[in-house]
């Protein structure tokens, strides 16, 4: 079977290419994923599956059943981009100002309709159902997975496990990365505003200045790491935006302040918290000034389930041979897969795209690209992956 789902997946590289292009020419982004949703549907009824749209707003579902009676295997695919303003040269860059897939859920989106073709051709070979997931909203931290699962996508059928798999441009085209337990980290978001009292810049007497108390949160939050988390543990604290002042002579009355912390130990984020706010306020009531404070624990690590995650990587190894399926170190980029790993066995896998010949760029910068050869090798490993879950 393995042979026949490599074939067929080689047959369709063309249209896994073109639908990628399609979606990367016209990003969209977290929950207006309205025309991505269009062409997933249309390509789901086209292939003869029950297809459920506006889940989760703007999530689409198609549901293969099998021939005979079984369990039911999930792929997810997620479908948002980012605010960021593409800097290739492709000739289907994005149409789109400061909106780019840079995070390669085009390519995503594009492998699993690859799979769910490749599936609907041997349905007559499948016992059980196979539930194809287009998730929006990946990247705004909203939690698309965790409304779509909120609205019933692991139920009618019952979902048994789901699988999922992220593209890297880091690992050579063609491969395929795995490890049991924790592959994926935990991602907490915090949001603090200090409010100070303007003024004249000739005057910082007369004001309280937010730029300087911001500056000192910020330097203060980096001691957290280093002084009150074992430092056997993983912990990344990012300030990622600061934003305040509206002129070089005028003191700043606000400043306000984003990041991310990624972890893997719940027990770490559960007191990080509190250690946040007592930083925040002794700073600024030391300077007469007051404080908003937001912070949002991650939903978790993605936790691969060993009996799936090897099901997968056996999988795998029919499609690209042993010497390419590799144990990948734990990643702290965050994904909210996690949500359906903490509901149902699941398993996540990283598919190389790296070039071979030119420079490969990170997910999130502006000249991130992939090598398309690997995508229908992407569709291939998931079609199988299915194949062999039902019939394990």
């Amino acid at each position: 079977m393995s042979d026949k789902i490599k074939e067929l997946a080689f047959q369709i590289e063309s249209d896994i290419i073109n639908i990628r292009r399609q979606i990367h020419k016209n990003p969209e982004l977290a929950l207006h994923e309205f025309e991505t949703a269009k062409l997933v549907s249309k390509k789901l009824n086209e292939l003869g599956f029950e297809v459920t749209e506006n889940v989760g707003i703007t999530g689409v579902v198609g549901l293969l059943r099998g021939k005979g009676p079984g369990r039911t295997v999930a792929i997810r695919a997620d479908m948002d981009a980012l605010p960021i303003q593409e800097q290739t040269d492709l000739e289907f860059r994005s149409v789109n100002d400061n909106v780019m897939h840079a995070c390669g859920h085009d390519a995503h989106t594009a492998i699993l309709l690859g799979a769910a073709t490749i599936l609907s051709k041997i349905k007559d070979s499948i016992k059980g159902n196979v539930k194809f997931i287009f998730q929006p909203s990946e990247e705004s931290g909203i939690g698309g997975a965790t409304e779509m699962i909120e609205e019933g996508v692991l139920e009618n059928p019952k979902v048994d496990s789901v699988l999922g798999l992220h593209v890297s441009s880091l690992i050579p085209w063609g491969k395929i990365g795995y490890r049991e337990g924790a592959i994926n980290s935990s991602a907490a978001g915090f949001e603090i505003e200090i409010i100070g009292k303007g003024g004249h810049g000739s005057a910082p007497h007369e004001a309280i200045d937010a730029i300087i108390i911001a500056s000192e949160v910020v330097q203060a939050l980096q001691t957290i790491s280093s002084s009150k988390i074992d430092p056997r543990e993983t912990f990344v604290l990012t300030v990622g935006t600061i934003n305040g002042g509206c002129a070089a002579n005028v003191i700043a009355d606000r400043v306000s302040l984003t990041g991310t912390i990624r972890y893997f130990n719940p027990e770490i984020i559960s007191k990080v918290g509190d250690i946040f706010g007592n930083i925040i306020k002794y700073i600024t009531a030391a300077y007469g000034a007051t404080y908003n404070f937001k912070f949002r624990p991650g939903i978790g690590s993605v936790i691969n389930d060993s009996k799936t995650v090897n099901i997968v990587a056996n999988a795998a190894i029919e499609i690209v041979g042993v010497q390419n399926v590799l144990i990948v170190p734990q990643s702290l980029g965050s994904e909210d897969f996690a949500a359906f790993a903490l509901r149902v066995p699941s398993a996540f896998i990283n598919l190389g795209v790296g070039f071979d010949n030119k420079e490969n760029y990170p997910g999130h910068h502006p000249k991130f690209d992939i090598d398309e050869k690997a995508l229908p090798i992407g569709a291939a490993v998931l079609a199988n992956s299915a194949i062999k879950f039902l019939n394990n």
